[in-house]
């Protein structure tokens, strides 16, 4: 049947969409991982972001792995960090790529020049893998400046990093593969947010693993009337004053996941409701909350007084290690940093960032040009520095927990894992555990969440023990959620 003349001219008015593998670029390699042969081939480069009108609105780079030969129903995992505005370098280059940054052995710098070595701890082995970068990080760019406002928001950025990875489904035909997102930070919002947008849009998800996530700002907002991060900063602080030996003898001699559990509990049964009690706080109580603060914390009580029972993080810092002047570091606790004045209320840097960020930046941008053969005069955008508006986040508290629980009452095969360092303070344990139990999820599902505890920071795999525990818990997990059962009562049988 001819074409009708109209349908003929809306054709040819109609700009062809770009081929979205135009600057891939694909490699065959080979490593010996854990002892084990392994051949992959990688991919790098950028997939475009269109609106429903089919425009170009943003291009989001990405690495991918692909184990040769793997199948259809080998897992692929889409993997994130957070910011918002960073770049996956961090759990590429430390945790779930075949090459990892060499760092000492509990993650400190070591002296430069810095070099990759050999992962045997890489998820490869696992599942297929892809990093992505948001519009902002890495090479990921808006097509237009003003168009940067379509991403850099809550929703704007879940929607993006969700049609990303319906792309990649479709154009490297992975739509029957066993699919897991795996966020930090940060990420924690965008994972669980994408947990709900991935289901409404017909994709199906294994697993959800979560490290060292952010969740629901209500418990990191230090202000007037929010005593909650005061309360579930706590047990951080008490594993942070454990570890530099500032603790009394008894509880040093615990090991800090039981000082933690036993903080954790206190929280909830006196200090939570204490604090709650304001200025109507019987002089007797305070005085008992005051020493057991010092206790947990090895703060002054006159310290503690004059905080009005209350400690902020960025005051701990500086405050725990005044007389040795020594700050401690915010991604990581066991970090110490050397400051200007020890007058001062805060830290005047991050002591683990500052240790942490030079080695992963100069092995990132040789790795690749080099050995993924990806080529650009862009500039690798790290964290932060590629966003040129500022992000939206919404009216209210900064919260997607409620996205999560969504997600797993309507996927009840759905697994979720959650990764947490003790001497977290950018995303506390305690902070994320009330998130979690606050979620208000069907019982039924309780046994579908797995919760995960290392004795290293934020990234506790800079940490060669944690990296080695997270490694071996994350490949039971994946064998879990490979093949998942619905808790009894969830799914008709």
């Amino acid at each position: 049947m001819p074409v009708p003349l109209l349908a003929l001219l809306a054709l040819a008015q109609t700009p062809a969409a770009p081929a979205v593998d135009s600057n891939w670029v694909r490699r065959e390699h080979s490593a010996t991982l854990a002892g084990k042969a392994l051949s992959y081939t990688t991919t790098a480069g950028s997939m475009p972001i269109r609106n429903n009108q089919g425009e170009t609105e943003g291009r989001i780079f990405f690495t991918a792995y692909r184990v040769k030969e793997s199948g259809a129903k080998r897992p692929v995992t889409f993997v994130f960090n957070g910011g918002p505005g960073s770049a996956s370098l961090w759990l590429h280059l430390g945790f779930v790529g075949p090459k990892r940054v060499k760092m000492e052995p509990d993650g400190m710098m070591p002296p430069p020049p810095y070099e990759l070595v050999a992962n045997d701890e890489s998820l490869l082995p696992e599942t297929d893998l892809v990093m992505i970068d948001p519009v902002g990080t890495g090479y990921s760019r808006p097509e237009k400046p003003e168009y940067g406002k379509k991403f850099w928001g809550v929703q704007e950025d879940i929607r993006s990093v969700g049609e990303f990875i319906r792309m990649y489904l479709t154009e490297e035909q992975r739509w029957l593969s066993p699919v897991f997102v795996l966020g930090e930070s940060y990420g924690g919002i965008r994972g669980a947010g994408l947990a709900e947008w991935l289901n409404g849009n017909g994709i199906g998800l294994n697993g959800l693993i979560l490290v060292s996530p952010y969740l629901n700002g209500n418990t990191a907002d230090f202000s007037k009337a929010n005593d909650q991060p005061y309360a579930f900063y706590l047990p951080t602080y008490s594993a942070a004053a454990w570890y530099h030996h500032k603790l009394p003898a008894d509880l040093e001699k615990k090991p800090v996941g039981e000082v933690v559990k036993e903080v954790q509990a206190w929280v909830y049964d006196e200090y939570l409701p204490a604090l709650t009690r304001g200025d109507t706080l019987s002089p007797d109580k305070r005085k008992a909350i005051r020493q057991k603060l010092q206790r947990y914390t090895g703060l002054s009580e006159t310290y503690l007084e004059n905080t009005n029972l209350r400690i902020r993080d960025n005051s701990f810092y500086k405050e725990l290690r005044r007389a040795d002047h020594y700050s401690v570091g915010r991604l990581d606790a066991r970090f110490v940093g050397l400051d200007r004045l020890w007058s001062d209320a805060g830290p005047d840097f991050d002591a683990a960032n500052s240790a942490i960020t030079p080695p992963f930046v100069s092995c990132m941008n040789d790795y690749v040009r080099g050995e993924l053969g990806f080529k650009s005069d862009l500039k690798y955008y790290v964290l932060g520095e590629g966003l040129t508006d500022s992000w939206n986040f919404g009216s209210g508290a900064l919260d997607t927990s409620e996205s999560l629980r969504n997600a797993l009452h309507q996927n009840p095969y759905t697994k979720l894992f959650v990764a947490m360092g003790y001497y977290d303070f950018a995303c506390p344990l305690g902070t994320v555990e009330q998130s979690i139990n606050q979620m208000e999820l069907d019982p039924r599902l309780k046994s579908n969440i797995h919760r995960g505890y290392y004795p290293a920071g934020h990234m506790m795999y800079l940490d060669t023990p944690s990296r080695r525990k997270l490694h071996d818990d994350l490949a039971g997990f994946y064998r879990e959620a490979i093949a998942p059962k619905a808790p009894a009562g969830t799914i008709r049988e």
